[in-house]
């Protein structure tokens, strides 16, 4: 499937600069800026959430870079390490102080990703399941808030969800197209449901409101609208005989 050597090209190219958006991020750590390290904390996890489905395939990396402080002892677990460590220590300690041995691990952990994603097979099924996988995760957990409970930049990952599902069906669409033509137009309609959605909660410079900006109507109708395209997304790979 020349959509799976297509979105190869594409996930490199996005690990590739998510090496340098992190480090402007631990750069900032490092140099004890909260106010700078804050800023570019939603910036720094965009890449990595428009790939997440295939950097799961990069084994321990998610849960050494992505992993959220419920699966560990507690905050001071020195396991628990990656983004939402230094989100942590920044937003609900307000200090970057101790921070230094986690900036340094999550840069070691990015550009792991960076050199074994490069040598990795992409399965053409899990490609073709990564559209519903990444809605999926957006409407059964970034929609409650629980990933980015410190800093409250939940709408950055949900929408980077979005971006990176919709780069995938783009890729499938031709192949989509010729086996289903409805489906092709569920999908997109879905996309454009949920884009209109999300930008009610956009700014003009690129970032978006806190996540507790949402209100419960919204909420609930962002989930219905989620929990639908996901589902239309799902039928991708036996649409595609890619199961």
């Amino acid at each position: 499937l020349k959509a799976v050597a297509d979105y190869k090209t594409w996930v490199v190219g996005q690990v590739a600069a998510l090496v340098g958006d992190t480090a402007r991020f631990t750069d900032a750590v490092r140099a004890g800026d909260l106010a700078e390290a804050k800023r570019r904390y939603a910036p720094s996890r965009v890449r990595w959430e428009r790939i997440e489905p295939i950097a799961g395939l990069v084994e321990e990396i998610d849960g050494k870079v992505d992993a959220r402080v419920d699966d560990f002892e507690g905050v001071d677990d020195p396991e628990f390490t990656g983004w939402h460590r230094l989100e942590y220590h920044l937003w609900e300690r307000g200090s970057t102080r101790g921070t230094k041995a986690f900036a340094d691990q999550l840069d070691k952990d990015i550009a792991t990703l960076d050199r074994q994603i490069r040598g990795l097979e992409f399965p053409p099924a899990a490609v073709a399941l990564g559209p519903a996988e990444l809605i999926e995760e957006v409407s059964e957990g970034k929609i409650t808030g629980e990933e980015d409970r410190y800093s409250r930049t939940d709408l950055w990952d949900f929408d980077a969800n979005v971006d990176g599902s919709r780069k995938l069906f783009e890729l499938l669409t031709p192949a989509l197209q010729a086996k289903d033509a409805k489906l092709t137009a569920d999908i997109a309609a879905g996309f454009a449901a949920v884009d209109k959605s999300l930008a009610e909660y956009a700014n003009p410079n690129g970032t978006f409101d806190p996540y507790t900006a949402l209100t419960a109507a919204d909420k609930t109708r962002m989930q219905a609208e989620l929990a639908s395209l996901s589902e239309n997304l799902a039928k991708i790979p036996g649409v595609l005989g890619l199961k």
